[in-house]
């Protein structure tokens, strides 16, 4: 499986239009399907319709899908074949399943919509002078839908359902302290640094004494002895 990532732009509810092309063709369609005169039969037509019309079947799928997670991816597959590209992809992004699918209605005789090997059956339907028709988009899209419900069926089985306790829990009594139990590394490493701070103290303070010792004698004037001016006087006399 692979991861879808072209999801641009959300147009409905659990199914995406991815582009523009793929919009104009769906137009087309509802106005060819709105434009015949065929009676469509053997279609999954919404109850209470006459005709698959995709305007129509679009709310019913918004409502319908509204709460799944999955989705139906709507692409313009082949624009000259004028084919629709139709996938299922989980919540997830990974692709399902995919199909392509013309959406313009088919129009002829019996036999020529409902084929069959009874040759009775087709010798009578034959016989028949009415227009039917026919739309494959609508049998696709009920398949894809079909797949998304039970896709999502699976992952609320898959689930499990978190069940909430309101009892309370037991309170867990605190360790002693004791000497010999590191209850915190960094806490005891901490105080290991201050006490070894506080031993060095001392020897810091003696070491700072006597640098402050050695600078005080380097900065010490010389004192030279001097005779009192009295005695200097008289020994000047003998003289």
């Amino acid at each position: 499986m692979k991861i879808e990532n072209r999801i641009t732009t959300t147009n409905f509810g659990q199914i995406y239009i991815v582009s523009n092309e793929a919009h104009k063709l769906l137009r087309k369609a509802d106005r060819a399907v709105k434009a015949s005169n065929a009676e469509f039969i053997n279609t999954n037509i919404p109850e209470g319709h006459k005709r698959p019309l995709w305007s129509v079947l679009s709310e019913l799928i918004i409502k319908r899908q509204q709460n799944n997670p999955n989705n139906i991816i709507i692409d313009l597959a082949d624009k000259a074949k004028q084919l629709l590209s139709i996938k299922t992809i989980d919540k997830k992004g990974y692709l399902i399943s995919k199909y392509e699918v013309n959406p313009l209605p088919i129009e002829g005789n019996h036999n020529d919509i409902f084929p069959t090997n009874d040759l009775y059956k087709h010798y009578r339907q034959s016989l028949d002078p009415k227009l039917y028709g026919k739309s494959d988009l609508f049998d696709i899209l009920d398949r894809a839908e079909y797949e998304v419900d039970k896709l999502l069926q699976k992952q609320l089985e898959e689930t499990q359902q978190i069940k909430v306790s309101i009892r309370e829990l037991p309170k867990i009594s605190r360790r002693e302290k004791h000497p010999e139990i590191i209850l915190n590394p960094r806490r005891i490493e901490k105080a290991r640094l201050k006490i070894i701070a506080h031993t060095q103290k001392p020897f810091e303070n003696l070491n700072k004494m006597l640098n402050l010792s050695e600078k005080a004698e380097k900065l010490q004037p010389k004192n030279k002895q001097k005779l009192p001016r009295k005695t200097k006087k008289q020994f000047n006399k003998n003289i």
